[in-house]
């Protein structure tokens, strides 16, 4: 092996790394709903705002400093200060002592993983051949499904064996132990003449004045909020209707999200980079077929009769999720010039890992509240799949035309 390629190869594991640690922090809190509303006595509106909104805003609006910095400054410094940052706040959320407390804490994670998502883009964009970063992103994208998997699955059986408190003390340990891992990865130290002579405003206004691109954000912002709305709150679902126990969930769910995801993940930035090199934006095909697939898969989870009917139809429809979002990030990378990946990358944080993110859980949390139904609280899902295909059919032809 090249020692370019070996490098990558480094840059693409501790990155994967990072990010699953990262992952598994966000999607944790879920699975800790029912330990968390016995003991400060939440409401299900409360719960969706700590589980999406208080850490979502704050992520998606510190994107852009954290972006720029990309754009500007060493990336590896700036992630093993975001690791250090979001890991730290992670293990606060043990000490929470009612809503207040624990939506600071969630609100300070939110602020160090912001970090994470602008740099490992602008490093894999700068670093991977344009006919290799659909399954680099793809690779880098099922982070998500693992952190996911190690969130809920672990933290479920965690839980009930130490206490809700006690996994966010671990959680939070775990990812402290990688910063000197990411500090070991190869970039070149920029200097002043390497930086970008652009006000970060102007690039801003340049980005969104791109129809191609706000579109496109537009579609991954819907299906960020379906994806997420879904996952945090299925698992509660099956808990209260199927009087399943939290630790079965954990499990249930987890091993869905972690299998179902990693293939996912990869498959779709395998077919995006098969599907962009037979034509203009055909990345996007990807996305349309996972996102048609999805939605009748969220309908049949949670009409399922028994949960172990969750193994193979669960499992489908995490794939078909994850599938979605490698299409969309490789052809941002494709689009944008490399002097600008990590705004572009930011602004991807703002509208997905932000609005996204954050409307989501507290949708269907707030749903949930004013109808009595949890039920028909996750139906609005699986049309927020439908819409998204609507929307990124669109953003295709707008590629397609430019």
């Amino acid at each position: 092996m090249s020692g370019d390629r070996r490098d990558r190869t480094w840059l693409l594991i501790v990155l994967t790394l990072a990010s699953t640690i990262n992952w598994a922090d966000r999607q944790v809190v879920p699975i800790l709903f029912p330990g968390i509303r016995a003991e400060l006595g939440l409401t299900d509106t409360e719960l969706g705002i700590v589980g999406g909104l208080a850490f979502s805003l704050i992520y998606a609006v510190t994107g852009f400093f954290f972006g720029f910095a990309a754009d500007r400054w060493t990336r590896v410094r700036v992630v093993a200060f975001g690791l250090t940052t979001w890991s730290v706040a992670t293990a606060a959320g043990g000490i929470a002592t009612d809503f207040t407390t624990l939506f600071w804490a969630r609100f300070f994670t939110g602020i160090g993983e912001a970090s994470l998502f602008p740099c490992a883009v602008s490093l894999i964009g700068e670093r991977f051949p344009p006919e290799r970063r659909g399954r680099a992103l793809g690779l880098y994208g099922m982070s998500a499904a693992i952190g996911a998997g190690l969130g809920v699955g672990l933290g479920g059986r965690l839980a009930e064996l130490l206490g809700w408190r006690a996994v966010f003390f671990l959680y939070g340990g775990s990812g402290l132990l990688l910063v000197p891992l990411v500090l070991t990865l190869p970039e070149a130290r920029r200097t002043r003449r390497d930086r970008p002579h652009e006000h970060p405003a102007t690039v801003v206004r340049a980005l969104l004045a791109d129809p191609r691109l706000t579109v496109l954000w537009l579609a991954g912002m819907t299906a960020m909020a379906s994806g997420i709305g879904y996952a945090a709150w299925v698992p509660s679902f099956f808990v209260r209707h199927h009087d399943l126990d939290v630790t079965g969930a954990g499990l249930l769910f987890g091993a869905a999200a972690l299998v179902g995801g990693v293939a996912g993940s990869v498959l779709g930035g395998m077919l995006a980079d098969r599907r962009g090199r037979a034509r203009t934006a055909g990345e996007l095909d990807v996305a349309i077929g996972s996102g048609l697939l999805a939605a009748p898969l969220i309908v049949a989870t949670i009409n399922l009769a028994t949960p172990l009917l969750f193994v193979p139809v669960g499992l489908l429809a995490s794939v078909t999720i994850y599938a979605f979002f490698p299409a969309l990030q490789t052809l941002l990378v494709r689009i944008v010039p490399n002097e600008r990946h990590g705004t572009a990358a930011a602004l991807n944080v703002f509208f997905l890992g932000g609005l996204g993110s954050a409307l989501g859980p507290f949708v269907v949390g707030w749903t949930s509240d004013a109808t009595g139904s949890l039920h028909t609280a996750l139906l609005l899902t699986a049309v927020g799949f439908l819409l998204a295909v609507a929307i990124v059919a669109r953003a295709g032809r707008l590629a397609r035309r430019s």
